[in-house]
């Protein structure tokens, strides 16, 4: 254990513990080291010191990644109140030896078939109590120690007894956490796994190599529980260390920093445990006497910056309850539950909701940290850094939260001018960085099949992983282009999708990537020529007929793609009529969308044979029996609307269509396709309106209710003046006082088919609000 007259002493920590990191500032000044050893990857030991670089700012993460299989990484954040942190940069800053001493990255970031595969109990019988026990600690090391103490959880317990409890000597504390946590460890001699074992061996190592270097003072910082492992140095055999870390595999490591954020630290993922509240703690860490005033009073302000009310006087309030709470509970600064429990009976006034407003933005916090670029950047993160400079989008990357980009009080949703070279080239980095899956920017809907239009709307939300993707990236290219074209060249190449590829040609000259759209379009035409399933070609077409439009006003040559198009216009019109038999209403509606869609695509396509090909496609739709009815009733509106059936053959059809023997659901069903998108031919063609209008007096009232659910979700496609006029038309039908008499459950009659138009009226209006 920790002796006078050793030359090393051990401090237990807990990883981004702001308590820990108090005690630990204090101890370092007061004992002054001349070595400090840090629990953390040997080999990540180069890029420390970029810690103390300028415009390095917390939270940060030293990013450990496998060379060949870049997916392969381990993460180590920091906070401004991480331990590791702190004596890093002060050992720097006292110019004091220091080192990361945990087992190398090297040795473990190696791929899965070269690890030890260990399995906790080989037995199959019921695990004893004592096993139990044993996984327990292995999952949660301090979980015992907490319960003992009567709290239900280790980070509780450890927030109570060292990051808020104060008086105490620090290094008493230390050599008590030292104490509880050897006990533990005597008592449970197994809890430790293999990988513990080996890296606390290498820790040992390391800690021998510094004391034979001659150092007299070493500060060894490791978390609480490997520190009975390296304070009893002489219980452990050299030769016995030496054997454990014999032979391990290795594998080529590269170090790179990224940025991290409060949101992300708060989860239990990366190197280390996680911590439920990062903003607080950077408040307790900074100024743990007066952090709950401080805190209050930003709670209040969000309140009202928010809309609700919240006075000083309430802060004040806040702020006593609070410190009454911590001091009934034996602390000495009030934590996280203190402050739930006195904000949600002052400033929040009961409301939960606004209890967590204030834990996302207050308690764990949107801050994200910044790493200026370095010997330890990828290239593709720095020429990345480079566009955002040259596009003057710096200052949104990394930004917190959603915003449209050039946003203004006048234009809130903002918009760029594809017209204007700057805003050209923010497009396409945007679609670059969306090719490599990091979707940074999503484009907003200006209006229907803007695709050739010289405006794009973005709604920018920044996310941690967004770095690491680009790490991960990295392996594909050391440029933007370069690594969004390599990325969306396999990505085709992986499937088998036709609809996926289609959007990687469109999305690929979006971002102005064109000499990767001929192999695309190769990959594509094998696709698509294997491809049996109509309604995946039906999809797929109006993303090509948009892709040679698009490419067309860039200057692309899209010949081949052109000539695809047109190889599958008569394949789908051919497949249509089947794809539309059998099928359930939601398939049919799915279809409907399809068809819709691709019936504007071809009209867009200079060429009146296809037009021909694909109406001939429609009419069998329509002369089939078997069609979806929704399906059928589309096409049949669309014949019309391209003057291929006239007024008295479309009245024809929709006079079969609602004939009673068809039932009530399907010939809801049908109109709803007819009707798809537009009232307008209901309500400026009498003939049509007056078969509708007989139609909802033949039926019996049951039969009405059942189908106006499907009539209501017909009505929600309608522009609001079409629903109007509807509504009015209805009105001129029915009397001008409403019945009061319930509706007989038989057919409707002449005289009592008025009513039930008003009826439908009222229910209209019911269901459109």
């Amino acid at each position: 254990m920790n002796q006078p007259t050793s030359p090393f002493r051990v401090f237990g920590i807990r990883h981004h513990g702001p308590g820990s990191s108090r005690r630990l500032k204090s101890v370092l000044k007061d004992w002054h080291p001349d070595c400090v050893l840090i629990e953390g990857p040997a080999d990540g030991q180069p890029a420390t010191a970029e810690l103390v670089k300028m415009g390095m700012e917390p939270p940060v993460a030293l990013v450990l990644y496998n060379e060949k299989n870049i997916e392969q990484a381990a993460y180590l954040p920091f906070a401004a109140f991480s331990p590791e942190y702190l004596a890093i940069r002060w050992a720097i800053q006292h110019e004091i030896s220091y080192e990361l001493i945990d087992l190398p990255a090297t040795n473990f970031l190696v791929p899965a078939e070269e690890k030890e595969q260990l399995s906790l109990f080989a037995s199959e019988q019921a695990p004893t109590l004592e096993e139990l026990t044993i996984r327990r600690l292995r999952k949660d090391p301090l979980s015992l120690l907490a319960e003992t103490a009567g709290y239900t959880d280790s980070e509780r317990w450890w927030d109570a007894a060292v990051e808020r409890s104060g008086g105490a000597d620090d290094a008493a504390v230390f050599s008590a956490i030292l104490e509880a946590v050897k006990g533990l460890r005597d008592a449970y001699p197994t809890a430790a796994d293999t990988e513990t074992l080996r890296r606390e061996a290498f820790m040992r190592v390391r800690l021998r190599a510094a004391i034979k270097a001659g150092h007299e003072r070493i500060a060894v910082i490791v978390g609480a529980w490997h520190a009975p492992a390296l304070a009893d140095l002489l219980d452990y055999k050299v030769t016995a260390d030496k054997a454990l870390l014999k032979g391990l595999p290795k594998t080529k490591v590269k170090a790179a920093w990224v940025p991290w954020s409060y949101p992300r630290l708060a989860r239990n993922s990366g190197y280390g445990a996680g911590v439920v509240a990062p903003a607080w703690y950077e408040w307790l860490y900074r100024n743990p006497e007066s952090a709950t005033e401080h805190w209050m009073v930003a709670a209040a302000q969000l309140l009202r910056k928010e809309g609700f009310a919240a006075s000083p006087a309430l802060a004040a309030d806040a702020v006593n309850l609070a410190r009454s709470l911590a001091g009934m509970r034996n602390q000495a600064f009030a934590g996280t539950d203190e402050l739930d429990d006195a904000l949600l009976s002052t400033l929040a006034a009961g409301h939960r909701e606004r209890l967590n407003l204030i834990r996302e933005r207050l308690t764990i916090g949107l801050k994200v940290g910044k790493v200026p670029p370095g010997n330890f950047t990828v290239p593709l993160l720095a020429d990345l850094q480079k566009e955002l400079k040259s596009t003057r989008l710096t200052k949104h990357w990394e930004a917190a939260g959603e915003h449209y980009l050039k946003a203004t009080k006048t234009k809130p949703r903002g918009g760029i001018d594809l017209r204007q070279d700057n805003d050209l080239r923010k497009s396409h980095l945007l679609h670059r960085l969306d090719l490599l899956g990091i979707p940074w920017g999503k484009m907003q809907p200006i209006n229907a099949n803007a695709i050739s239009s010289f405006q794009e709307i973005w709604l920018l939300e920044w996310q941690p992983e967004f770095s690491l993707l680009i790490t991960e990236r990295s392996s594909y290219g050391n440029t933007l282009p370069l690594a969004a074209g390599k990325y969306s060249l396999q990505k085709a190449s992986d499937s088998h999708r036709v609809d996926v590829v289609a959007e990687l040609i469109l999305a690929s000259l979006r971002a102005d990537l064109p000499e990767i759209v001929p192999a695309l379009v190769r990959k594509l035409r094998d696709l698509a020529t294997k491809s049996a399933d109509t309604a995946t070609l039906l999809a797929t077409l109006p993303t090509l007929v948009s892709t040679t439009r698009y490419g067309d006003s860039r200057k692309t040559d899209t010949t081949a793609l052109l000539l695809l198009v047109e190889e599958l216009i008569p394949r789908i019109a051919a497949g249509i009529p089947a794809a539309a038999t059998n099928i359930d209403y939601e398939q049919a509606r799915i279809l409907l969308e399809q068809i819709a869609r691709a019936d504007y695509a071809i009209g867009q396509l200079a060429g009146s044979e296809l037009t021909s090909i694909w109406q001939g496609g429609l009419g069998r739709l329509v002369e089939q029996n078997g069609t979806a009815p929704s399906v059928a009733g589309l096409a049949l509106r669309l014949l019309y609307d391209q003057q291929i059936l006239d007024e008295q053959a479309t009245s024809q059809h929709f006079h079969y269509a609602l004939s009673p023997t068809n039932g009530p659901l399907n010939v809801a069903e049908w109109i709803g396709g007819f009707l798809h998108g537009s009232a307008q031919l209901l309500l400026h063609f009498p003939p049509l309106w007056k078969l509708v209008s007989q139609w909802v007096a033949g039926l019996a009232w049951e039969e009405f209710e059942l189908a106006l659910p499907l009539l209501r979700r017909t009505l929600t496609d309608f522009k609001p003046e079409e629903k109007r006029s509807l509504f009015k038309l209805v009105g001129q039908a029915g009397p001008e006082k409403k019945s009061d008499e319930p509706l007989p459950t038989t057919a409707l009659t002449e005289e009592k088919a008025a009513p039930a138009a008003e009826e439908l009226l009222a229910a209209l209006r019911g269901w459109m609000g």
